[in-house]
């Protein structure tokens, strides 16, 4: 038997004129989430001026004075979908810091900051969120059209303006590493899934470093192994996307949630900043998570999370934070993180009894 099956490019899908080709670019969407899982859309409706605008605005955020941004740090005793400013540095320097932000209901109570703090923060991001999520709503009525259900049948579930949406925009700032010397092999983020829905993920060009394990159907021990990893670097005009491990569950595990990572800059590559906005689409509190197939059994997104924290639990003998340079980078080579909970174990609680 062979490895998992290598795919060496991640498509792009033009989505411009989408009213009149709407069952065209569904099946493209499709063919991409069953493939790597990964893939970029053009032709989105999101001018790219409201996109540079989000950026100015996560940059502006993110070059605050320290003691600014630790008023709206992480409770990290708290759920493991844990809003607000977090980093991660090691002795030579900050590996990745930024804001994770809901839409403006009470989970963000107390962590935006205030206007004299960074005027005009709030009502910005909250407005280019919404913008995303009518990205994310065109693109979840083609994966609906797609697999042979209702237009709407992601609507309701994925409702921004609901009080209990679970959709989050992480702003990442990878700071400069300009002048400074760091391990090779060591990443900004560790391989991984993301356990949401949907991510849209809006990169700035010329700022490289974003790898897709291009192993179809890849376990977390041959992602660390196999090598195959292609470059997912930023398409002017294009947004990135990729299937979230709920989404995976959600199409009874049509659609691929992939591993990822952010390397380091090589030494021929552009060391500076590096920006990302990482706009995690995400069902409802309550939303059952079940596929039209009934593959595994309907699950909530509070009992992903539990289960995220018991799969990292099993692993993780030190938080991040915890571990030494040599630990931490040990952990990055030998980890990935996904997917956030165990498919297989649920998929055989609907077997019946012997």
């Amino acid at each position: 038997m062979g490895g998992p099956e290598a795919i060496s490019t991640v498509p792009g899908v033009d989505m411009s004129d989408l009213s009149n080709r709407k069952h065209e670019i569904s099946q493209q969407l499709l063919q991409a989430a069953e493939g790597i899982g990964f893939f970029y859309v053009t032709g989105h409706g999101l001018p790219q001026e409201d996109i540079d605008a989000a950026f100015a605005m996560s940059a502006k955020y993110n070059n605050l004075p320290e003691e600014i941004r630790a008023r709206h740090v992480k409770d990290k005793s708290n759920a493991a979908y844990i809003l607000g400013w977090s980093e991660r540095r090691v002795s030579a320097g900050r590996l990745t810091h930024g804001m994770l932000m809901g839409l403006d209901n009470p989970r963000m109570e107390g962590l935006w900051p205030t206007e004299e703090e960074c005027p005009g923060f709030k009502k910005h991001m909250l407005e280019f969120m919404h913008k995303a999520a009518k990205v994310t709503d065109d693109i979840m009525t083609c994966f609906a059209i797609a697999l042979g259900l209702p237009e709407d049948y992601y609507k309701e579930p994925m409702d921004p303006d609901a009080i209990d949406c679970q959709t989050a925009m992480y702003c990442n700032h990878y700071p400069s590493w300009e002048r400074k010397a760091y391990r090779e092999g060591t990443l900004r983020r560790i391989a991984h899934t993301d356990f949401e829905v949907l991510t849209l993920l809006f990169q700035r060009q010329g700022e490289t470093g974003l790898e897709v394990c291009a192993g179809k159907d890849t376990t977390p021990k041959e992602a660390m192994q196999s090598g195959l990893w292609v470059p997912c670097d930023p398409v002017a005009g294009a947004i990135t996307v990729n299937i979230g491990d709920a989404l995976q569950y959600w199409s009874d595990g049509r659609l691929k949630s992939t591993f990822h990572r952010v390397r380091m800059p090589r030494k021929d590559e552009y060391q500076g900043d590096r920006y990302s906005l990482a706009y995690f689409a995400n069902a409802r509190a309550t939303t059952l998570f079940q596929g039209p197939q009934k593959k595994y059994p309907p699950i909530t997104f509070s009992e992903i999370l539990a289960q995220k924290k018991k799969y990292r639990k099993s692993f993780m003998k030190l938080g991040e934070d915890e571990m030494t340079d040599e630990e931490y980078f040990n952990f990055q080579k030998n980890t990935a993180i996904g997917p956030e909970f165990d498919i297989a174990a649920n998929a055989a609680a609907l077997q019946p009894a012997v």
